[in-house]
């Protein structure tokens, strides 16, 4: 887990959230500075943040703004303003939460563990659903619904052509003779022969290449087999 980051120039409340982190076994790292903190934040990404308003060098709000451009990681203000516009405001400019001082230590930390828990879980649903695509170049190959797109255009695949381009593009570079294509995409048990991998090279070829002829993607390697050239 990346430290959670502090920005707050109250000493006592540093020490108070440095001791309950220490408590939980969470990384931290505190600074006082909001410009400090842009910087921090582009070098070293938190899991969360815990941010003051009122900060010596610059407006909270703000840094929330500039925060937001490099990092989804949760955001909880804690702050003195307690005015419901206060609390608005911090939210609109991309705050997660809103907890007012003095705070309760206990309520405060549940809140933190309840953000770090539900962004843990949005980036293992972020991290499933990227596993469904496979990319290259301008192509986005979608696992799941085995859909094929240029850009945003629909590319029209056989069931066994997709499978073929699904399987090259999962193995860069790396050569395959027709017989280990036949065994690895239309099975050990297949009637096919040789001609068929041909065959479905050369329509994987129309649908996919600019020059079907010169190909850019699906090479041959002659006298070996075909392998599909990283981009």
């Amino acid at each position: 887990m990346e430290p959670i980051l502090i920005i707050e120039d109250d000493r006592e409340i540093q020490k108070l959230l440095a001791v309950c982190f220490e408590q939980e076994a969470l990384p931290y790292s505190i600074t006082s500075l909001g410009r400090e903190a842009i910087e921090h934040v582009k070098k070293n990404p938190p899991s969360l943040i815990l941010l003051d308003v009122m900060l010596p060098d610059s407006d909270g709000m703000e840094i929330c703004q500039q925060l937001r451009m490099l990092t989804s990681c949760p955001i909880i203000f804690v702050s003195c303003k307690n005015k419901d516009n206060d609390k608005i405001l911090g939210l609109s400019v991309g705050g997660d939460d809103y907890i007012e001082k003095p705070f309760n230590i206990g309520v405060l930390m549940a809140r933190v563990r309840a953000h770090l828990r539900r962004n843990r879980i949005l980036q293992k649903q972020k991290e499933s659903q990227n596993e469904h695509y496979l990319h290259f170049d301008n192509f986005r190959i979608n696992m799941y619904s085995r859909e094929v797109f240029r850009d945003n255009e629909k590319i029209q695949l056989t069931a066994k052509e997709f499978d073929l381009l699904a399987f090259l593009v999962q193995n860069p570079n790396r050569v395959f003779s027709p017989e280990q294509l036949l065994d690895r995409i239309w099975g050990m048990d297949t009637l096919s022969e040789k001609r068929t991998v041909v065959v479905h090279i050369s329509s994987l070829r129309k649908s996919i290449e600019e020059n079907a002829l010169n190909p850019r993607y699906i090479i041959t390697v002659r006298g070996v087999g075909y392998k599909f050239a990283a981009v």
